[in-house]
């Protein structure tokens, strides 16, 4: 299991203050628009995704201290071709009995007095690229049931689904009680945090950074899709940081209505430190001359 503490620096009694400075540090160290690691970045934004979240961080402290307990073993199959990049990682979402103990009720009543009907849900989660929510992936799952005996499930990840959607398998769940029908399996879907994309209803977002000399003159820049291809996109003169140039259809697919949302740019003017006598030079007559522009 992967060590988020010791990815971001902190101990396991760091206070949430202590976990989001670590987080920013690191994160403005790394981020890949200050030529920093890519996979690093990437690596610190899944750590604080899971300890910055208090309920998040509770179920990892748990998993950590018991980890020998029941097991879910994945194997992850990549049905858009070529190798997979990114894998899956799980983990058991809390107890896997969230109704209490199976052998709670072996002789067959429910807690409220009426007969059982069914063996308890059990409930997994399931984490996967910010990319793989956005294309959809298919995943083989392996786990134990409480009874023992294994269980394999197919897991297809519909390409829109959003951070913490649930699928739910019927059929699937616990079976220690024989006679009754098995409870479901309920697997909850954690979307990881990408370095270069968001996501904002259906809508994908990026940023592109430009300096105040392309904004006020214009300029062409190709943007990298999520998918890996480019886009080009002329940029007006006099562009106003903040403005958003956006892209029908080229957004997330919504699960229920298959309609896709937009792919939307966020122009981000970076201001350079300009340290060269000379350039200073040159742009403090830029300056004089733009101010007497009437």
């Amino acid at each position: 299991m992967t060590d988020y503490y010791q990815t971001l620096g902190v101990s396991e009694n760091a206070s949430p203050e202590e976990i989001k400075k670590a987080y920013r540090t690191l994160a403005n160290k790394h981020h890949p628009d200050k030529g920093g690691d890519q996979a690093k970045f990437k690596d610190i934004s899944v750590a604080y995704d899971n300890l910055g979240d208090p309920q998040k961080r509770a179920e990892y402290d748990q998993q950590r201290q018991f980890g020998h307990g029941q097991q879910f073993h994945f194997h992850t199959g990549n049905p858009f071709g070529g190798a997979d990049p990114f894998g899956a990682m799980f983990g058991a979402g809390g107890s896997p009995f969230p109704q209490g103990h199976p052998f709670n009720d072996l002789f067959g009543r429910a807690r409220g007095g009426g007969t059982m009907r069914k063996n308890r849900d059990l409930n997994i989660q399931c984490t996967v690229s910010f990319v793989d929510s956005y294309l959809g992936k298919q995943l083989e799952a392996n786990y134990r049931l409480p009874s023992g005996k294994n269980q394999n499930v197919v897991i297809n990840v519909p390409a829109g689904i959003t951070h913490g959607d649930t699928i739910r398998y019927q059929g699937l769940g616990d079976d220690s009680i024989p006679n009754i029908q098995r409870g479901d399996l309920n697997v909850t879907i954690l979307v990881q945090p990408d370095p270069m994309f968001s996501r904002n209803g259906d809508d994908l977002y990026t940023t592109l950074f430009i300096n105040p000399i392309e904004a006020m003159i214009g300029c062409k820049k190709s943007i990298t899709t999520i998918s890996g291809g480019s886009m080009d996109l002329e940029i007006r003169p006099g562009v106003e940081h903040g403005t958003e140039f956006a892209a029908g259809g080229n957004g997330f697919t919504n699960v229920n209505t298959g309609r896709k949302g937009r792919f939307v740019t966020v122009i981000n003017i970076r201001t350079p430190a300009i340290i060269d006598p000379a350039l200073v030079a040159r742009l403090r007559d830029i300056n004089a001359d733009i101010n007497n522009i009437s």
